[in-house]
């Protein structure tokens, strides 16, 4: 028999020998029964009390007692699934790594994908059991309840996507960190915060964000999931929602929502590949890097955009809508200017962690430069490849920092411009100021990072972009006086240079006193940053002649 024909391909997940393992050792009746019977105690309290407290207590007819229910086990569903079962998959891929059963999978003829695929759905296999055990309870509220297959249909799917994409984040995580506690943390962390910081940050613009949830079709089916008395209520309350829009084309929200998962699917799916393929590799490519960084752009454009004229992209029209009947909000309500101009500081400064992160995974370290040149060396190569992993990132953190200076001057252009600032003019350098502080940054940070190994450079420029803005709000809190010397200490920070350069190119919506500072404290800093980068560029220019000589020996 031909080895080959032993191995299975990727998509026949039950003969996948690693998913087949996982269900051996996590459906073990002693472990399982326990964990089930807990879930359908839990999940059938849950149907029967809503249910039968529904239709007896609530006086609501059978129909709407039925789909009561359907709400709380979705979100028991998705506890078990998002929560649990990512945070099982993160501490597995750890363990596997401890116990050196990853370099063995290594040596095994299965492609990477279906070692990927069996890690993915058979570390959580029993998260997956649980979640299913709970779909007939599920059913029922549907069927009896009469919800249509245009309400729940597409819910489940998203269901499906967000649970691989959780479930990814947490294989990166387990990948890429090796201590289990901090794993299970790290990946719980991304999760929580995709439904609790993420939905904040949407409100200021940065929509695109909102779509790696379940919220935008969970939120459009919910009039249909909810008995018939609050319907009304809920209709009303979508028709001020915004409409899917990218560049002003309308998508569904299930089709949106999935779009965007799957392209981080795939990108998640490719950094662990690499990462099956050799094990010392980067998570990404130094093109793939760049291509992701002008897709999130372009969403976070093509979502934003069409939202400014209408309004919806400001948060105090989402306030206003919710507490429209207070006295607190004026009957005609228009976006300030401040308002817009914190949202063009929130979008540089998102730019500018993407622009970190990126540029993090694509910088080599020190002995990945040695042995990237001793191997173009021993292939007679003259340089070593541009999009290799040991080349140097300079040039893709540069062109990285110019395209997210251009979408951070669209976004300002399209925002500062429109109706709702027909008075507001736009200083011809600002998509200059903004290439400055990227580029700044950018150059620094790369240098750092490649002439010096290890995590001192990244924890060194994590603490350089908290602390003095830390320090200067305590100060700044404490005394007037004390206002100056909090804005020049907090100036330091390159994280807050975006809103330092939106107090500069727009200075007047800035009343106090003490803030007519800011300009002279963004450009001494930038000067000074801009020095930096150049010093540690021309010490990196010499460290780089050293690994050359290196590798010669």
């Amino acid at each position: 028999m031909n080895p080959s024909e032993s191995v299975p391909p990727p998509w026949k997940i039950w003969e996948n020998p690693i998913f087949r393992r996982y269900c051996r050792s996590r459906l073990r009746p002693k472990h399982l029964f326990l964990w089930l019977g807990i879930t359908l105690i839990v999940g059938g309290f849950m149907f029967f009390l809503l249910r039968t407290g529904g239709n007896v207590r609530g006086g609501l007819s059978m129909a709407d007692a039925e789909r009561a229910a359907v709400i709380p086990l979705l979100i028991l569903q998705a506890l078990i699934l998002f929560g649990l079962g990512t945070g099982q998959v993160a501490t597995g891929m750890t363990a596997e790594a401890d116990e050196g059963t990853l370099d063995y999978q290594r040596l095994t003829p299965l492609s990477p994908l279906t070692k990927v695929l069996g890690y993915l759905f058979g570390l959580p296999v029993r998260e997956w059991l649980m979640t299913l055990s709970l779909l007939p309870f599920v059913m029922w509220g549907i069927v009896r309840g009469d919800i249509p297959l245009k309400a729940w249909g597409p819910l489940f799917i998203v269901f499906f996507s967000s649970a691989v994409l959780y479930h990814l984040t947490g294989m990166v995580a387990g990948t890429v960190v090796k201590n289990r506690r901090w794993a299970f943390l790290v990946s719980i962390g991304v999760v929580f915060s995709l439904y609790t910081v993420v939905p904040q940050v949407s409100r200021f613009g940065l929509v695109c964000f909102k779509y790696l949830t379940i919220q935008p079709v969970f939120f459009d089916a919910m009039p249909l999931l909810v008995p018939a008395a609050a319907k009304g209520a809920l209709k009303a309350s979508q028709a001020f929602e915004p409409e899917v829009l990218f560049f002003g084309i309308r998508f569904p929200e299930a089709l949106f929502t999935i779009c965007t998962q799957a392209a981080l699917i795939l990108t998640f799916v490719t950094m662990l590949l690499r990462r099956w393929r050799n094990a010392e590799s980067h998570l990404l490519g130094k093109f793939w890097a760049l291509g992701l960084f002008a897709w999130v752009h372009l969403l976070l454009l093509g979502n934003a955009l069409p939202m400014i004229e209408t309004g919806q992209l400001f948060p105090t029209r989402e306030f206003r809508r919710r507490v429209r009947d207070s006295v607190l909000v004026a009957p005609e309500w228009k976006p300030t200017l401040a308002e817009a101009l914190g949202m063009v500081g929130l979008f540089g400064l998102v730019t500018l962690l993407l622009l970190a992160i990126l540029t993090t995974i694509i910088t080599a370290s020190e002995d990945g430069q040695v042995r990237g040149l001793r191997r173009a060396r021993k292939l007679k190569l003259p340089r070593v490849p541009l999009a290799a992993d040991a080349a140097s990132s300079v040039w893709f953190a540069a062109a990285m920092a110019v395209l997210g200076a251009a979408s951070w001057w669209i976004f300002t252009r399209a925002l500062l411009t429109s109706s709702w600032f027909p008075e507001q003019t736009i200083p011809t350098y600002t998509p200059l100021t903004f290439g400055l502080v990227l580029l700044t940054a950018a150059i620094g940070y790369q240098a750092l990072l490649e002439g010096w190994n290890g995590k001192w450079p990244f924890i060194g420029a994590m603490l350089a972009s908290i602390l003095p803005v830390l320090v200067g709000v305590i100060l700044g809190t404490g005394s007037d006086a004390m206002l100056k010397p909090a804005i020049w200490l907090a100036g330091v920070s390159p994280a807050a240079a975006p809103f330092f350069a939106i107090g500069t190119l727009f200075p007047d919506f800035m009343r106090q006193r003490e803030f007519s500072v800011v300009p002279q404290v963004f450009w001494t800093w930038q000067a000074v940053l801009a020095v930096v980068a150049v010093f540690l560029s021309v010490k990196l220019a010499a460290r780089h002649r050293q690994r050359r000589a290196a590798a010669q020996l």
